[in-house]
């Protein structure tokens, strides 16, 4: 039996990232309107009129029938083969959400029920109500997973944040960061679900203790330099880890590593996860004019913002920016010389054969790697503007016409 996987379904899901996969409920229709249908379909890329299955990065299970109209064994079966494609598609990570306990009326202890067998997968995540309903235990977050990893690890990562210097792998049971903003296994494995989850974090007597011990070695070791200290990405976890907890326990020892050694700026993409929109981009109400440098950086200038991609997903981006008129996808071999330019000024060190191999796969149009680049690029973005104004940025269009970036010209610098 695979290893069950621990935590829950975030509350508020804005953002995913490649190779996660949103599953609600959906009617026989498959008229995504209100509810969780409506966020797959205007966020994930559910397909009006598709009741089931994979759409985009969205999976429709079909629970509503109609008004006061309930059948249980459709139902129970539509989950079993949402069970069965996840087990088929290990690659894949399900947040599954309170499917059918909206408008087909489901109480959350009776869908729960027909998820059973979906505890047991690591890649399957269920809502908070669901695990409760099954386990018969409603504050059973598994804190005993950070106490095993931690028996061997946290002596070793004390002495080395102590001297200014991490040098193992034990960021992600040490400092802990929101479930959804890593892709390895461990980063979902040892995710906190929730604000609550958290708390219950800080409130164990051996966790919580660690936890500000540890942080006030980071505060004390006399490095300046928290890149300096944890390296990238480590960095940016700790970053997380910080704004976490501070949300739970404002002023503490964890705001005092956010003005030291991050200006005092917390993680955006935690503040998301946990859906406290109004601490995003307070002054933002009119877009940024948006300067690419002269080694190639994004910058949001107006909000003293850097959106940072991989080369070659910036590489499509700046593809995409220098033409006005857009890009058709099914068009894309035609510009694959000048993605390759692109490409290469953004490796210093020329590029290799998989660099070639790469290229080619994301502008073949029978490959979906140029929609998993559009989708890094829609993510960069939404980690750093609200996407009342991000959709401005990001590769938009619709299917079967060319994608562009709608930003206005006049204000995009090249300097």
């Amino acid at each position: 039996m695979e290893e069950r996987h621990i935590g829950y379904t975030p509350d508020y899901i804005d953002i995913l990232l490649p190779k996660q996969v949103f599953v609600f409920g959906s009617n026989t229709l498959g008229y995504h309107t209100g509810g969780a249908s409506g966020t797959a379909r205007k966020k994930f890329g559910a397909v009006w009129g598709q009741a089931e299955g994979l759409q985009g990065q969205s999976y429709a299970i079909p629970v509503d029938y109609g008004k006061d109209v309930r059948k249980d064994a459709e139902v129970k079966a539509a989950v079993e083969r949402f069970i069965d494609f996840a087990k088929a598609h290990t690659e894949l990570f399900f947040f599954v959400t309170r499917v059918g306990c909206g408008i087909a009326g489901y109480h959350d202890k009776e869908m729960a029920q027909f998820f059973k067998e979906a505890l047991e997968l690591k890649n399957v995540c269920l809502p908070k109500s669901f695990v409760e309903a099954l386990s018969d235990s409603r504050e059973n977050y598994h804190l005993e997973r950070f106490l095993e990893a931690q028996k061997t690890a946290y002596a070793t990562a004390l002495q080395e944040i102590t001297k200014g210097q991490k040098r193992g792998h034990w960021i992600w049971y040490v400092f802990p960061q929101i479930k959804g903003l890593g892709h390895s296994y461990n980063s979902e494995f040892y995710g906190i679900s929730s604000t609550e989850e958290a708390k219950a974090y800080l409130e164990h007597p051996v966790l919580g203790a660690r936890l500000r011990e540890i942080t006030k070695a980071l505060l004390d070791c006399g490095n300046p330099s928290a890149d300096d200290i944890l390296g990238f990405p480590d960095v940016l976890k700790v970053k997380s880890c910080m704004t976490l907890f501070n949300l739970v326990s404002p002023n503490d020892i964890f705001k005092e590593v956010l003005d030291k050694y991050y200006e005092s700026q917390p993680c955006d993409k935690t503040i998301w996860r946990l859906g406290f929109h109004e601490n995003k981009l307070k002054n933002q109400v009119k877009l940024s004019r948006l300067t690419i440098t002269k080694d190639y950086g994004i910058i949001l200038t107006d909000y003293n913002k850097e959106v940072k991609m991989e080369p070659l997903v910036k590489a499509v981006y700046l593809l995409f920016l220098n033409h006005t008129e857009g890009i058709a996808f099914k068009a894309l071999p035609t510009f694959r010389d000048e993605l390759t330019s692109l490409y290469s000024k953004l490796r210093p060190y020329g590029l290799n054969d998989q660099a070639i191999k790469s290229i080619e796969d994301v502008t073949n149009p029978l490959n979906n790697s140029i929609n998993e680049k559009c989708s890094r690029i829609r993510a960069a973005f939404l980690a750093e503007v609200d996407e009342t104004l991000a959709n401005q940025y990001y590769i938009t269009g619709k299917s079967g016409e060319p994608k562009k970036i709608t930003l206005p010209r006049n204000l995009v610098v090249w300097e």
